[in-house]
């Protein structure tokens, strides 16, 4: 950040720039806690940057004419502490307080809109961090080169993918000045080519493009297995352009060289809390983009940025929008070294509908509920609850020794279990943690993993016997056991646990809940199994069950044929030793057949992407049908991961 001399805007006071040490000695003057805090902040303490600039904001009445400074300045030490929200409030009253005092052109001012650009970007508020670029350009009173670099620079980062011809010219207009670009090291160079090579990527103009990546590419080295993260977007945007030329062997080599699919836990994708957007008005099956962002040491995706879209607009930000929301769990990133996560990119699409409605959904809220009432944290993940911190024997050091046990849950599923017995807690919070508990930990195949499941819900339903009121988690358990069985082709047992649950009385489990429909759904999708379709459309409508109302309930097909075998894995992919994973969406008509293939996220983008969706075409299931017609069987997904042999 550039230093200014602004003591005369503190009416009375000398300007005396004093050191930290000296500052705190002399902290009863205005000029002096600014200097405290400037200093601090040029040092790269921001903390004290915070405290300092806070309490130079204390110092001086709200209408003063150095107020919106500190607040520019205040705004800029929260950012870097990650405290956004704090950031952005002290940002827009530095604009308001320099906009009462009529004052348009400012490089604190400037410098404010700057940071709400760098806050807004990428996101849905991506509209809003174009308009605060531009106003960061207009108010800035410095208008050399260096000085609107950065603010060019953000601009072009925020007009991407949404408009693409602001990047081009935000960028041109740095490259124009040939004196200050030659004063620049190397990678910044590269950089900006490497940019305006995604400003006509993104028009369209994917020739223009190579032109541009090629010189950043001279600039930053091709082939080092020595990278930094310039060189990994360097490379990353190289595989973009030639993808869009149709060289696969580049857009290889260049994923390869930028680091993509060759991290050394490849299971970091699978582990994510991570929703897609729902295709609709804006974006449709057919848009995608290309997503960058990193992951923080708390597992929160940051920085989400779209560097390539399929059409020029709003589709990038609502992509970039849904990525911000993904969600790691820390422990999970122990593997993947944190040079990596702070570059990653995926390429994602639409799928069309939002999550459907699973029968543990509402037994995780209860007792998400539960634990709140009770002083703990709700969250449900391993890392809320440490074991170090609770007492040996109460509620929490149990919580944290179920969700830190490595292999078999069984025992501390058990001690667990007891635990919630003497804390009363409801048969709701016992039957999920009983259900998160049956998870197998490995399984051979499919169907060998299904059984073994089935195996462990029914060993935790035996804990529930003759249990006051638990009817339906029994209910619900017994139908987890069913669908395991149905996956792991033991259709006679199947049928046998599902008939118990439709057996449930009404008192119990009402007519019309969720785990009775699918019970029935899955009776009648045995009988048409066994050659008996009239009694299945018949069992349906005695139950009373429509179309419109299962398009809510993950209702899950029975599995025929959904192998895909290792001639799936793209020989050149082998060949360049990329590992990893694959969201597939599709449709499952009637006849069980897989339609409308795509593939919704693919990390590392354009590599497994076509195969996986050739492979997923040949699935074949047995889905729940009332008049011929699908019941909650339209945008199914599916992961698919890439291993390489050991």
């Amino acid at each position: 950040m550039r230093k200014y001399e602004i003591a005369a805007l503190f009416c009375g006071v000398t300007a005396v720039w004093l050191s930290p040490a000296l500052a705190q000695q002399a902290v009863q003057t205005p000029q002096a806690l600014f200097n405290a805090a400037q200093a601090a902040s040029e040092q790269g303490d921001w903390p004290n940057a915070v405290t300092g600039f806070r309490a130079a904001l204390a110092a001086v009445k709200p209408t003063a004419r150095s107020a919106p400074v500190i607040h520019s300045r205040l705004a800029n030490a929260l950012q870097q502490t990650r405290n956004l929200a704090a950031a952005e409030q002290e940002a827009t009253l530095s604009v308001r307080g320099f906009a009462a005092q009529n004052v348009v052109k400012d490089d604190d001012l400037s410098f404010a809109y700057f940071l709400l650009g760098n806050i807004h970007r990428g996101g849905p508020d991506n509209e809003h961090a174009i308009a605060e670029y531009q106003q960061a350009l207009a108010s800035a009173v410095d208008t050399t080169s260096a000085a609107l670099m950065p603010l060019r620079y953000g601009l072009a980062l925020a007009t991407i993918t949404a408009k693409p011809d602001l990047t081009a010219s935000a960028i041109d207009a740095i490259l124009a000045d040939q004196t200050y670009l030659k004063t620049l090291p190397k990678t910044d160079q590269a950089d900006l080519y490497s940019l305006r090579s995604l400003a006509d990527l993104n028009r369209g103009q994917a020739k223009a493009a190579a032109g541009y990546i090629e010189k950043a590419l001279d600039l930053t080295g091709r082939t080092t297995t020595k990278v930094t993260l310039r060189q990994v977007r360097v490379r990353g945007n190289a595989a973009l352009v030639y993808s869009r030329l149709g060289n696969q062997e580049n857009v290889r080599q260049y994923l390869t060289y930028s680091g993509a699919g060759h991290v050394p836990d490849s299971d970091w994708l699978l582990a994510a809390e991570k929703k897609l957007p729902v295709c609709d008005d804006q974006v449709g099956p057919t848009d995608f983009a290309v997503v960058e962002f990193s992951i923080g040491d708390d597992g929160q995706a940051i920085g989400a940025n779209a560097v390539y879209a399929s059409r020029p607009g709003p589709v990038g930000a609502v992509f970039a929008t849904a990525v911000k929301g993904w969600r790691w769990q820390p422990e999970v990133l122990a593997k993947l070294n944190a040079f990596w996560r702070s570059s990653i990119r995926v390429e994602v699409r639409c799928v069309k509908q939002p999550p459907l409605l699973d029968l543990s959904d509402s037994f995780r809220d209860a007792t998400a509920a539960w634990l709140t009432k009770a002083g703990y944290d709700p969250s449900l993940s391993k890392s809320a609850f440490n074991p170090t911190a609770a007492a040996a024997g109460t509620l929490p050091a149990m919580l944290a020794a179920f969700w830190k046990a490595n292999g078999d849950r069984a025992a501390a599923a058990s001690k667990l279990d007891a635990a919630l017995v003497s804390a009363k807690a409801p048969i709701e919070v016992r039957g999920f943690f009983l259900f998160v508990a049956a998870a197998p930990q490995h399984g051979e195949s499919r169907r060998a993993y299904a059984l073994a499941h089935a195996r462990n819900l029914t060993a935790a339903l035996q804990t529930l016997d003759h249990q006051v009121g638990a009817e339906r988690v029994q209910a619900w358990l017994q139908t987890e056991i069913a669908l395991a069985l149905e996956t792991g082709n033991a259709l006679p047992a199947a049928r046998t646990t599902l008939q118990r649950v439709v057996a449930t009385p009404t008192t119990a489990l009402g007519g019309d809940d969720p785990i009775r429909s699918i019970a029935v759904l899955h009776l009648a999708l045995i009988d048409k199994r066994s050659g008996n379709a009239a009694l299945a459309d018949q069992r349906i409508k005695d139950a009373g069950i429509d179309a419109e109302q299962c398009s809510l309930l993950d209702v899950r097909p029975v599995p025929r044929n959904t192998d895909i075998s290792s001639s799936a894995f793209p020989t050149e992919a082998m060949r360049w030793h990329f590992e990893g994973n694959v969201r597939e969406a599709f449709d499952i008509g009637p006849d069980g057949r897989v339609e409308n293939v795509r593939t919704v996220l693919s990390y590392p983008p354009f590599v497994f992407g076509s195969a996986t969706e050739k492979a997923v075409a040949q699935f074949r299931y047995l889905p729940p049908t009332l008049d011929n017609k699908v019941l909650g069987c339209v945008g199914k997904t599916v992961n698919v991961n890439y291993r390489l042999p050991e």
